[in-house]
Parts: structure tokens; sequence; C-alpha cells
């Protein structure tokens, strides 16, 4: 490959970490309790204290891998547990994705610019920004997705007895059902239902079925297998409970399945998701042209037969498949589809005319810079459920309750998403407000015990005492008057200081 083009793709990494870290400075970072939780054990692991389980879903009973704490752990190794430090790791880790994509451009088209023009797009799209710094075990599919289809692409394109598969690749087998099990593997770790990514490879299997070799789908399956060895380890450690949380989501709670209930209500969300994604990756700044544009072209590519846009579009619908679960309003079950919208773009958009071309590029970059430069700023704002929990605001909020307690011993207690639990809060005291003030306040709440970690328990209110009320996003209304009764029989509200929609209620004893 010539110098010319590894400087070009080099300097769209360069350029696809600038963008995705260029308000890290300031503390723009989304913070709640899934990072603090993920904070802590990761660190947890950095201390020796070995895991196999990973998150938790969102259905109980299901957990993804523990790929992401370990993934994760280096961050907060290299920034003494900052979460800024991991997030610029999470960043620099994403933006290697843009060599996947410019390989898999290149592949397609064995055109330089098509790889270019397709990785390019990748480092501007506002989606694959905000997952960027996204600190949720989620933001792994933006990588581990697309070496998933390119694994599938180098393996359906070319055969053992291709002479155009490279040499030496695993005993005539090639690497493409290394890659594509990988792939597929890592991003069920990463989010255990990205595993629907397993149909369009069976779809392109059965298509390509007259050049696929048993001993590549031996392969496949055993790379697989290796790939997703900690949760096959962790079922046989926790008697299997995952199967329970599989029931539970094929059941409604009618006992009937969910896509049973009303298939038009899901399509409808799944046309409304995806449309959004598109157009997240293309023109955010119109979201119904946007998904209008690359909708049109996926179906384009299907009704032509064109095998590397329809290839494009089985990746692009791919999400298609949790409808049957009811799985379309959640953003994130879609992470690394985003790439696929930039490659079918860069696809088409090169064969055009070299005026129209630059118009169309013209108006992706306007739409996706103007809604980085405008969102960003804000945190996650794409997946976040508590819009305003940024670290920036976090931490101006912890700096005010030690400006005002002025050296003096106080107390916290705070309301929360999910409900009585202070991980989020106690995490920055500990990690923020002890390195720089040098001492920590005491809890005055609720029981903190078997939660990861805790501030001292006390059981009256210190002199000086705050009660942090966080964005009332997912917090419902009447435990916001129960936390302030709670509160007001025990002290005196003196005044209220906002950061956003943060609420610090600075409070003296009765």
């Amino acid at each position: 490959m010539k110098k010319t083009t590894i400087f070009l793709v080099f300097f769209v990494f360069i350029l696809a970490y600038f963008l995705r870290v260029l308000f890290l400075s300031k503390n723009s970072l989304t913070f709640g309790y899934d990072q603090a939780r993920d904070a802590y054990i990761s660190q947890q692991i950095l201390k020796g204290d070995i895991k196999i389980q990973g998150p938790p879903a969102s259905t109980p009973g299901l957990y993804h891998g523990v790929l992401y704490y370990y993934v994760l752990a280096p961050g907060y190794l290299l920034g003494h547990g900052s979460p800024i430090v991991a997030a610029y790791w999470m960043a620099f880790l994403s933006s290697l994705t843009v060599f996947v994509v410019f390989y898999l451009g290149y592949s397609f088209t064995k055109k330089v610019g098509v790889g270019i023009l397709a990785a390019f797009l990748f480092a501007i799209s506002f989606e694959s920004t905000q997952y960027a710094t996204w600190l949720s075990n989620p933001t792994l599919g933006i990588m581990t997705v697309p070496i998933m289809y390119l694994g599938l692409w180098l393996w359906i394109s070319k055969t053992p007895r291709s002479p155009a598969l490279p040499a030496g690749g695993l005993g005539g087998v090639g690497w493409g059902p290394v890659l594509a099990a990988i792939g597929l593997g890592l991003s069920i770790q990463s989010e255990i239902f990205l595993a629907y990514h397993l149909i369009p490879i069976a779809i392109w299997l059965f298509i390509s079925r007259k050049t696929v070799i048993k001993k590549q789908l031996l392969v496949f399956i055993f790379s697989l297998l290796v790939s997703l060895s900690t949760m096959i380890l962790a079922e046989f450690k926790f008697g299997f409970r995952s199967w329970g949380g599989l029931g539970a989501l094929a059941m409604g709670e009618s006992g009937n399945l969910a896509y049973a209930k009303s298939i038009g209500d899901y399509l409808i969300l799944y046309l409304n998701q995806i449309g959004r994604i598109f157009a997240f990756n293309s023109y955010p700044g119109n979201i119904g042209w946007g998904g209008i544009f690359i909708i049109v072209l996926a179906v384009y590519s299907l009704v032509k037969k064109n095998k590397v846009g329809s290839f494009l579009a089985t990746w692009l619908f791919a999400h298609i498949w949790v409808v049957t679960v009811g799985g379309t309003s959640t953003p994130f079950l879609m992470a690394g589809i985003g790439p696929a919208v930039g490659l079918i773009i860069a696809y088409y958009l090169y064969k055009c005319p070299k005026p129209l071309t630059i118009f169309i590029l013209a108006i992706i970059i306007f739409g996706n810079i103007s809604m980085i430069l405008k969102e960003n700023p804000k945190g996650s704002t794409l997946f976040s459920i508590q819009k305003d929990m940024l670290l920036s605001k976090q931490i101006a909020a912890i700096d005010y309750t030690y400006g005002e307690a002025k050296g003096e011993p106080f107390s916290v207690n705070s309301l929360t998403s999910p409900l009585y639990i202070n991980i989020v809060w106690t995490y920055l005291y500990k990690w923020y407000g002890l390195s720089r003030y040098g001492y920590l306040p005491s809890w005055h709440g609720r029981d903190q015990v078997g939660q990861l970690d805790s501030l001292v328990k006390i059981n009256k209110p210190d002199s000086i005492s705050f009660l942090i009320i966080e964005p009332m996003d997912g917090i419902p209304p009447q435990y916001l008057e129960l936390a302030v009764g709670e509160e007001d029989s025990k002290t005196k509200l003196f005044k209220e200081q906002s950061f956003g929609t943060i609420r610090v209620q600075e409070r003296v004893n009765k």
C-alpha cells in the first residue's frame, strides 16, 4: 500500500480521535450509575479480583460479557481513577475502527478512495462520537461489529480455492471465519442482544453455500466459543440462570410472545429508531430526510441485487430481528450498525460525478460537525436517561459542598436514579473530593450496605449537611417529596444551589 494512502488513513484516525475527545478537557462526560459501577469493578480487577460475569442486562437474569470491564480497566489505571482519562482511552480504541472501516471499503471495490471516504464518514459521524466517550458496555460494539462484517465479507468473497486468498490463512481456511466469529463473540460480550448479527451471517453463508466448506464452519464455531468462553464459564458457575431471563424475554406479561401483542406498533418503533440511526451517521441535522436517504440506498441495493450493496443492506437492517422481542426503544441495541451507513454512502458516492459528490459530502460534513458542536458538550445525549449527569456539573456541586463547609465536617444525602443508591457520589467524593480537599463527608441517608462502596454512615446529620438531588429523569416525582420530607424531619433548609438540573440543598440542624 502506498505511503500516501497510509498517511491519509492515519490522518483520518487523528481527525476521528480529535472529534471524539474535543470536549473532554471541560469534563463534558456523562457519569451516572452504570459508569460509577463499572469504574469500581474495573479497578477491582486491577487489584487482582478476577471477574467472569459482566454487567446485568435490562432483562432480569441476563448478563452481558465481562470483556468491557477488562477493556475499561487500563483507562482507570492510567488515570488513577479518573473517568476523563478512561474516556480518552475508550475514545482511542473507538477511533481505531477507522482502520477496519477503511479496509472494508477497500475490500469491496479494491479502490483506495472508497475506503478513505468510508473511514472519513465514520470519523465525523455524530453517532460514533457519542458512543466513543460513553462509558458503557455497548460502546465496544462500535469496534467489534465491523470486525465481524469484515470477516464475513472476506469469508464469502474468497474461498480456499481462490488465488486471491491471503497465503497461509489458517491452513487453507482463511481469516474470514475467524474474524467473523471473534467479531460476533466480542459483540455479544459487549451487548448480549447483538447476537442478532448471527442471522446475517447465516443468510450470507446460505447464499454462498457452494463455496463454504465444512472446515470453515468448524473453525468459525470453535473461534466463536473461545470468544464467548467467559460467558459460558459464568453460566456454569451461576447455574445457567440466563435461561430464565431468556424465557422472560420471549414471553409478554400475559404469557404471549411479545410480537403477538402488536407487531404493527413494534414495526413503527423500529422504523423510527432505524431512521434516527441512519440520520445520525449521515445528516443528523434533519432526521427525516437523512433516514429516507439512506433507506433508499439500502432498498436500491437489494432490488438491484448488487452484492456489495446487498451485503451492506443486510448489515444496516440486521436490527429488525430484535423486533420479535420488542427491542426497538433502546438505541444502543444498534451499536455497530452506524459504520455501515458510512460504507454504503461511500460506495455509491464514489460513483457519482465529482461536483455532486462534493456537494453531498459538504452537506454531510456540515450536518455532523454542527451536531457534534451542539450536543457533545452535553455528554452522551443519545443514550443517557439523566441528560444532565455531566461530570463538570457533578464536580461543581462537590466543590460547592466543600466551599460551604469551609473545612469543617459535613454530611450528605442524595436522591438518585436508581433510587437510594449513592454509588455515583461516593465514587466522585472519593476520587475527586478526597484528593482535592483532603477529607470526606459522612453519609446520613438510608443504609448503603451491600453497595460496591459507601461513605461512613452516621445516624444524625452533621451541623452542616447537604441533600444532593439528581436530575429527575427516571425518578418518580413522589420520591422527591419523600426525600425532602425525610430531610425536613431532621434538618432545616438553609439555601439551594443548582448546577444544571442537579440541585444541592444546604441544610442545618433544627
